[in-house]
């Protein structure tokens, strides 16, 4: 268990602790419809570029929260577009960020190494 859950006082947790053991499925259904109008009409849109539409946050990171479940689980890629899940996460990356965005596509290698897998 980690050590945010193992408190029994808030003021134990250094604050950015409890953020940073949230696991990927929290923030995966952030943008879900269900959240729509108590999540992202007033709050979660502003983390985005002016204008996004949930659904340009919410497919994409559905894919890749779906990705993630089969690496977890030690399934076989073989069959997955990974190249297609990169493309989902540099379109997340620009739409929270732009210089995020050119950040991880200077500095990643998955792209190459994504081309150079054998097939």
């Amino acid at each position: 268990m980690n050590d945010a859950r193992r408190s029994t006082r808030a003021h134990d947790v250094p604050p950015g602790k409890v953020i940073a053991e949230l696991g990927f499925g929290f923030w995966r259904y952030l943008s879900s419809r269900r959240h729509h109008d108590d999540l992202w009409v007033p709050r979660l849109h502003t983390a985005f570029r002016p204008g996004t539409d949930r659904r340009a946050v919410d497919e994409p990171v559905r894919r890749l929260h779906e990705l993630r479940n089969r690496v977890a689980h030690h399934e076989p890629l073989l069959g997955h577009d990974l190249a297609a899940r990169h493309r989902d996460l540099l379109t997340v990356a620009r739409l929270l960020s732009q210089p995020l965005h050119e950040y991880l596509h200077a500095h990643t290698r998955s792209a190459n190494l994504i081309a150079t897998r054998p097939h």
